[in-house]
């Protein structure tokens, strides 16, 4: 997958023109994957043209309406307002062609702010989730140059010039997030990690797909950090009798530490995160069934939360498949073990020195 990476990356590097295609039916998280490419390719400087007419009506709030236009037109004049601004346009029909007229503001607009682009297929087209090229064909005027084939499907034809078929992955979300990350890190903003965690989220029915790994996790939890919004993601995509499960599960994620040398992972909930995500501890049953399944990075896991009673209390789980790890934190604080788990309560109110305690007593 590497080598087929940097291939790609390679190709995406020396194509100025790129027109982009989801899967016509829209199969799972095609859009929004196709969507974090599009911004992706905007930052690098890349003409980029969306060949779809229309989109998901659920992801309408990933889309930045100033950036993304769809196809009405086979032609762009763009102009860059640099110094300008642009307060009027008019335009006027001859009988050899059309004449456009521009009021400005501020400096004199120049010729080499002025670009006009095709808004054919360009040098590369990129099809996301589309399983054959007969589906490809009725979207085309004239043949690509390149085409790079992006797919989770073992169906798939490989029809591409470049085929990065990944069997394996949940989402299509995943693999572009691959993608990106092999072109440049850095291009991870914001907006771009939105698109990919609503993919990943959509793609994987809410973490439920059986293919669902670590490495879905571990994504999820990168682009929170780089600034996705869990809980405008799953308030937009799913209805309120999940909505605070998840929510919460978006709070853990984003705070989920590792302890490599005792391969322990651990997260301290405050108060706030449960207001944030208007949920309560009895919501965490989401999150410990992801957390405690076997494709979690870590075998065993810490959560620790400040009790809302008075005293003020610290209350915990502690998961492990390993027996001694289990009666150590049985010894130390009063708790009740459920399977692999314990339910347990510590009398200091600082989560932050429990964790410590149990950190270094394991």
């Amino acid at each position: 997958m590497v080598e087929n990476l940097k291939k790609i990356k390679k190709v995406i590097e020396r194509a100025q023109n790129v027109s982009l295609l989801p899967s016509p039916d829209f199969r799972k998280d095609s859009f929004p994957a196709t969507l974090a490419l599009f911004y992706s390719l905007k930052k690098l400087s890349k003409n980029v043209n969306l060949l779809t007419r229309d989109y998901p009506k659920r992801f309408s709030f990933l889309i930045e309406k100033e950036e993304v236009t769809f196809p009405k037109a086979d032609f762009l004049i763009s102009i860059r307002q640099a110094g300008t601004k642009i307060s009027q346009l008019f335009y006027e029909k001859r009988e050899n062609g059309l004449a456009l007229y521009l009021k400005t503001r501020g400096e004199e607009l120049k010729k080499e702010n002025i670009s006009t682009q095709p808004l054919g297929l360009g040098d590369l087209l990129i099809t996301l989730g589309i399983g054959e090229f007969k589906k490809v064909e009725k979207f085309l005027k004239g043949e690509p140059k390149s085409l790079i084939n992006i797919d989770n499907q073992l169906d798939n034809k490989n029809y591409g010039d470049l085929n990065l078929i990944e069997l394996g992955a949940p989402s299509f979300s995943e693999i572009v997030f691959d993608l990106i990350n092999t072109i440049d890190e850095n291009l991870f903003d914001e907006k771009i990690s939105n698109c990919l965690l609503a993919g990943i989220v959509q793609g994987t029915s809410n973490f439920q797909d059986p293919k669902v790994n670590e490495q879905t996790f571990q994504k999820a939890s990168l682009l929170i950090e780089k600034g996705a919004d869990f809980k405008k993601t799953i308030s937009q995509l799913y209805g309120m009798g999940e909505e605070t499960s998840l929510r919460l599960f978006g709070r853990v994620l984003s705070k989920v530490n590792l302890s490599e040398n005792k391969d322990v992972a651990w997260v301290i909930l405050t108060r706030e995160d449960f207001s944030e995500a208007q949920a309560s501890p009895l919501d965490l049953r989401f999150s410990l069934a992801k957390l405690s399944s076997s494709l979690f990075p870590s075998q065993n896991f810490l959560v620790l939360w400040e009790s809302s009673n008075s005293p003020s209390l610290t209350r915990g789980v502690f998961y492990s498949p390993s027996k001694r790890m289990i009666e150590k934190i049985l010894a130390r604080f009063t708790g009740e073990q459920k399977g692999d788990g314990v339910l347990f309560v510590a009398e200091e109110s600082n989560p932050q020195k429990v964790k410590d305690e149990i950190i270094n007593s394991i």
